[in-house]
């Protein structure tokens, strides 16, 4: 058995030279060294064709996927544990289905060299189809996980499953923590500005509609072209501050559907000192750990975040990859429970 992790990157973040061949954010640096140390391990060790256990991970995003560098680090440390190398490949384009089409392509050349894999699909409403041929033409137990691919269970191929959080829930959690932020102040038509993307939309619209059923007068606004990227979400909100100020109005609570976006939420509130602002309070989503530090601190409107704990996911994925690899019985949905980081 081998372990540590193999990397197969895609080619936007591929190390030509000695230098990157496009930028990438500071967060990626610390995983990009311990895949790196992991994979220098296994340099000149000679290996037949087939004699390696790897199982691949096909994701749909990495420049603005923040939380998925602990997941990764945690799903390289259960399979190592079993000694199974972990083969990552990454698009070059965030949330595009042809860029994670090429990779699964590349993955199907060389299925023989893999006991199974975990996908994060993008575009599902596009990718379907090629989803279950996929699955069909790989053979190998896989598991989906971050954004559910199929509408029923009747839907799955023989040889896939899903675990994760659901973006329904995460919005729905989100939303009852905005309604009992909001009620107790027994404020008139509260406003809220849900900051969000194309991807997950069952994140706001869950959230929107816990809303309105506990705080019926609520006002609501959303964005959804954010497209999880904090500088869209600053001029969204600096956007949002200048209009309500025109109209004499204020702002109690920013939801951003992704941390990255909520951080950027921030950024725009401190900027834009108003006293339409001076009370609003702010929720994400991940849990990442600036984040979490930030809502520790309590010197800023960030208040909490919906947390997808990134070992439990880890942990439940790889238990359902192990037991479709040994043929035993596994339920085509696990999903798992969000909850809401904090302050105390």
């Amino acid at each position: 058995m081998f372990t540590g992790i193999a990397v197969v990157a895609g080619v936007g973040t591929v190390v030509h030279g000695g230098a990157l061949l496009r930028p990438v954010p500071a967060w990626i640096i610390p995983i990009t060294g311990v895949l790196v140390a992991a994979l220098v391990l296994h340099t000149g060790k000679r290996r037949r064709r087939g004699s390696a256990r790897r199982v691949f991970l096909v994701v749909s995003a990495f420049s603005e996927k923040h939380w998925l560098a602990g997941f990764v680090q945690r799903l390289h440390g259960a399979l190592d544990r079993s000694g199974i190398d972990l083969v990552l490949k990454v698009p070059d384009r965030d949330y595009d289905a042809a860029a994670q089409a090429h990779h699964m392509r590349r993955v199907l050349t060389a299925r023989h060299d893999f006991v199974g894999g975990f996908v994060l699909a993008a575009e599902v409403h596009r990718m379907r189809r090629d989803l279950v041929e996929f699955c069909g033409e790989s053979a190998v137990p896989v598991v989906f996980t971050d954004l559910e691919p199929f509408e029923g269970e009747d839907q799955y191929p023989e040889n896939a499953a899903f675990v994760g959080y659901l973006s329904a829930d995460i919005g729905a959690l989100a939303g009852q923590w905005l309604a009992s932020y909001l009620r107790p102040r027994g404020l008139r038509q509260p406003h809220v500005l849900i900051v969000a993307s194309l991807e997950h939309q069952d994140r706001q619209t869950c959230c929107a509609e816990v809303l309105r059923h506990r705080v019926p007068d609520v006002d609501i606004t959303i964005n959804d072209g954010c497209a999880y990227r904090r500088s869209k979400a600053y001029d969204a909100v600096q956007s949002h501050i200048r209009l309500l100020d025109r109209r004499r109005g204020r702002l109690d609570a920013v939801f951003c559907t992704n941390d990255e976006m909520a951080l950027g939420a921030v950024d725009a509130l401190h900027a834009f000192a108003s006293p339409i602002t001076a009370a609003t309070v702010v929720i994400g989503v991940d849990g990442i750990p600036e984040v979490r530090t930030m809502i520790d601190a309590g010197t800023s409107p960030l208040r909490a975040t919906v947390v997808q704990d990134a070992h439990h996911l880890a942990e439940n994925a790889v238990h359902v990859l192990e037991r479709m690899h040994d043929r035993r019985h596994v339920v085509k949905r696990t999903v798992l429970r969000p909850e809401v980081y904090q302050a105390e």
